[in-house]
């Protein structure tokens, strides 16, 4: 239920369940923060960042969040 292109030198995440993860988020709480970590590790989305060759440092854009990869 989701997709990885590169953009840009941006890696892109979108699908659905982009959508209502980043709605179950507050990005400013620590706790909301680690369970977005959580989500993104066992929806498979971090490991499908790996196998579409993602570094430290690269920059991941989820809708209108952007951030750099940090693992």
């Amino acid at each position: 239920p989701f997709e990885i292109h590169l953009e840009d030198d941006i890696y892109v995440v979108s699908g659905p369940v982009i959508g209502s993860l980043l709605g179950k988020v507050n990005l400013d709480d620590y706790e909301s923060l680690q369970y977005f970590q959580r989500m993104l590790r066992r929806r498979g989305i971090i490991d499908a960042l790996r196998e579409k060759g993602i570094q430290n440092g690269d920059t991941v854009r989820m809708n209108d969040l952007e951030f750099d990869f940090i693992d």
